[in-house]
């Protein structure tokens, strides 16, 4: 009975491993429309804190070692790499956004 605990235990804590970054957002039709230069800057600032979040987390610690054991590490690496993607293509959209909308005239 010891054993199927410690194994049903051991089970959980490795299925709960994988880190959980969330996604950023596309840029939506109605941001696109009503996003002011000032605010493009800011969401790009956010998006920038965000990848820097999630670069943070994904460093080595106590649920990589269980990821590891639970799928070699493979969830966490998926994770952090759809997470990154997500940021990146909402970050280029903002970008192109900014030239759109000539936001560095504006700052000259």
């Amino acid at each position: 009975m010891k054993k199927l605990f410690l194994f049903s235990t051991i089970i959980l804590l490795i299925s709960c491993s994988t880190k959980n970054y969330g996604r950023q957002g596309e840029l939506t039709l109605y941001e696109k429309d009503h996003l002011s230069c000032h605010e493009i800057a800011l969401e790009e600032a956010k998006v920038q804190g965000y990848l820097d979040h999630v670069d943070k987390e994904s460093q080595f610690d106590g649920r990589s070692v269980l990821s590891f054991l639970g799928d070699f590490g493979v969830g966490n690496v998926m994770e952090k790499n759809a997470a990154v993607k997500s940021a990146n293509t909402r970050l280029i959209q903002l970008k192109d956004l900014a030239v759109m909308k000539k936001c560095d005239e504006i700052v000259k």
